[in-house]
């Protein structure tokens, strides 16, 4: 691709529908639509989150009320999740739009893509399933209805272009405005900490199942680290949106928790616990020492042990193909175990350090800033 791509002047609005069904993909649709305004008159609507909406994207769907949790947490969201594809559907009917933008959320998208194929519309999906982790024939069927597949990790393209999918590697989002929200000392200053204290980072996850799962065995872990490592200062950071009662945290007067700051604990901490997801390779694209964590109910963790394909769950450890990270997962995350690898790390100063430069790779195979405006104009050419 080379420069961006403007519209003639005068020409109307190009018509684009954008589905995105977590709050992740509603940052990173909100950033590509920023970029497609940038470019050219269009008019856009669809399933859209709060940061879609503040850039003037017509919501016909809440993406709030989509978001799920596990395989199971899909069967308590069937009604939304219905309601959503038949909105959706009367939508393309009359909006006729010139390009319908996929947004990850592979489990709804994907169903729902041939049904809006039929519509006669491009189809433009951002964000690849991850199909090299579960159901990798789903590569090859989306060839029959997917028009350009824009992927985030190098190693993606070859296998959707493998399976007849016209890809491009456009790099990834997250490097377009990985920014703390404020410096170390702005951050150390909120805390009430000295320079010396390390900070412990403790990331539960965005959810609420996520928060229920995650949360108390990071508690109980700080209350050990902190009597193993008295300087150490465990520090929470909140998800915007959630609430969480101060009960959770009574028992825990070492604790200290955040919201609004979940970037600057990342890259300040001296190392982090993550629940598995986006979190983790923020974390690791800061240059962090982090530890993934994930616990699910026993019957998502056994659905999950059937299909998922991959040794490694962690984004960074697939990315680096190797562990950059460690992995404490379902049985193996318990207060204790997690305790003792950070307590370790901060013990032995030089095993920190190496952690951080192993996590170097994770940065070097994603590329460069620009995935948004990248994204934009294989949109804008999809429909020129």
């Amino acid at each position: 691709m080379g420069g961006a791509l403007t519209q003639p002047a005068g020409a109307p609005p190009r018509r684009i529908l954008i589905v995105a069904g977590e709050a992740s993909g509603d940052h990173h649709a909100a950033a590509l639509v920023r970029e497609l305004r940038a470019r050219a008159a269009v008019d856009v609507c669809g399933v859209a989150g709060p940061r879609m909406r503040a850039e003037g994207v017509r919501a016909i769907v809440p993406q709030e009320s989509l978001a799920v949790i596990g395989f199971s947490g899909v069967l308590a969201k069937l009604p939304e999740l219905f309601a959503a594809r038949g909105a959706i559907l009367r939508e393309m009917r009359s909006f006729a739009p010139h390009v319908v933008v996929l947004v990850d959320y592979p489990g709804f998208n994907l169903r729902l893509g041939p049904q809006l194929k039929r519509f006669g519309a491009k189809l433009f999906h951002y964000i690849a399933p991850q199909v090299w982790a579960w159901h990798p024939e789903r590569a090859a069927e989306m060839a029959a209805w997917v028009d350009r597949l824009a992927v985030v990790f190098p190693f993606e393209e070859a296998i959707f272009r493998d399976a007849g999918v016209d890809t491009r590697f456009v790099g990834h989002p997250l490097l377009d405005a990985l920014e703390p929200e404020v410096d170390e000392r702005t951050l150390r200053a909120e805390l009430g900490i000295g320079a010396d204290a390390p900070i412990v980072g403790l990331l539960p996850g965005s959810r609420r199942g996520e928060l229920g799962h995650h949360l108390a065995p990071m508690l109980e872990a700080a209350r050990v680290l902190v009597a193993r490592v008295p300087k150490a200062v465990p520090v929470v950071a909140l998800a915007e949106g959630f609430s969480t009662s101060e009960k959770a945290f009574a028992r825990f007067p070492e604790v200290k928790a955040l919201r609004g700051r979940t970037r600057a604990i990342q890259k300040c901490a001296a190392c982090c616990a993550v629940a598995s997801g986006t979190a983790t390779l923020e974390t690791a694209l800061f240059g962090t020492p982090l530890a993934i964590v994930y616990r699910v109910n026993a019957l998502n963790w056994a659905i999950a042990r059937r299909v998922v394909k991959l040794p490694r769950i962690g984004l960074p450890n697939i990315v680096a193909g190797a562990e950059v990270a460690p992995e404490l997962l379902q049985a193996d995350f318990t207060p204790a175990r997690l305790a003792d690898l950070l307590g370790g790390w901060l013990e032995r100063p030089a095993e920190l350090a190496a952690r951080r430069a192993a996590l170097a790779v994770v940065r070097e195979r994603l590329g460069g800033p620009g995935a948004s405006a990248r994204t934009a104009e294989a949109v804008l050419e999809l429909i020129a």
